[in-house]
């Protein structure tokens, strides 16, 4: 059996999930494990996601600035412009990036991202 979760809320998907696919602008960036994609996710999108929750467990100890994600989200009315749709939005995005759309490609065993810098 199987449950399809969509959600912002990535607490509850570390809870509840055992695979993870983290979409951007209605595009695939990222399919892993859950608790691979925790410990090292490697799209930028993802990467930021997860920096811009709250962490208990350091709250204590370390005091803690969350990311935020500059730029606004795109919108998907009429025209779509070729390229990485994250791209506007990361600081390590190059011209390649806003010209080509990245293919969704495994680096790992059972880890994939859309992302030109793997």
């Amino acid at each position: 059996m199987a449950i399809l979760l969509i959600t912002h809320d990535m607490g509850v998907i570390a809870e509840t999930a055992q695979r993870v696919i983290v979409m951007y602008g209605a595009q695939v960036v990222e399919e892993a494990p859950v608790g691979e994609l925790f410990k090292e996710p490697l799209h930028p999108y993802t990467q930021g996601l997860l920096r811009s929750i709250p962490r208990i467990d350091l709250a204590a100890t370390q005091k803690q600035k969350l990311e935020a994600i500059p730029g606004t989200v795109p919108t998907l009315r009429g025209d779509i412009k070729p390229g990485c749709r994250f791209a506007p939005r990361c600081a390590l995005a190059k011209p390649m990036h806003f010209e080509n759309t990245p293919p969704l490609k495994e680096v790992r065993p059972g880890h994939k991202v859309a992302c030109f810098l793997y």
